[in-house]
């Protein structure tokens, strides 16, 4: 009915390498709502069979915590829970390393985050992108931060997101050798989540 699996993998791989569903979310992201938005990151579990794709482990975005083997979603979504922007790590990733590349370039919102993300380059990237963040600080920190505690209460917009595509086997267990096929998945579940909303 489809064809051979080659072909359907191949124009798959074809699609993933001219960023065809990084291009989906961009433009579903145009209809993005409110002023907040919402940073988060999860853990997905890596099935044994996922493990032996080029370069490594680390290559591929597959690393090792007390949980076992696992990646990391660092994921940004509006204000209905809807993504708008996503990273794709090794499970032991720091959420404060990647947190200014996921607020790098989002202008003119409120970003809010858990303390997980309280670092001064985050809430410089925010700034240098017109945006303000709302992070509240870690305890024994001495240094005041602006923290708004309505906004803060609906941060689980983006567990939520989460959730809704943790759903699909394919998303909550990865069993892709490579990242970027793996992450391009995401990205659709991500698309098909926009459209079920719109």
């Amino acid at each position: 009915m489809f064809g051979p699996w080659q072909t359907v993998y191949s124009r798959w791989r074809l699609w993933c390498e001219r960023g065809v569903w990084d291009r989906a979310i961009e433009v579903l992201s145009l209809n993005q709502q409110g002023v907040l938005r919402f940073v988060d990151a999860s853990h997905l579990k890596v099935h044994q069979d996922a493990h032996g794709g080029s370069g490594g482990r680390e290559a591929q975005a597959i690393g090792h915590t007390r949980g076992g083997a696992n990646s990391k979603l660092h994921a940004m979504v509006d204000g209905k829970g809807r993504l708008v922007k996503a990273i794709l790590t090794a499970g032991q990733v720091n959420d404060a390393r990647i947190g200014p590349d996921l607020v790098g370039g989002v202008r003119g919102v409120r970003i809010v985050c858990d303390k997980g993300y309280d670092s001064k380059a985050i809430r410089q990237a925010a700034s240098r992108s017109g945006s303000f963040s709302c992070i509240p600080r870690r305890s024994g920190c001495l240094e005041p931060a602006p923290f708004h505690k309505g906004y803060y209460r609906k941060r689980h917009h983006v567990e939520n997101f989460f959730q809704r595509i943790k759903r699909l086997r394919r998303i909550a267990t990865r069993y892709d050798k490579l990242a970027t096929v793996y992450f391009n998945f995401i990205l659709l579940a991500a698309a098909l989540d926009w459209i079920r909303s719109l």
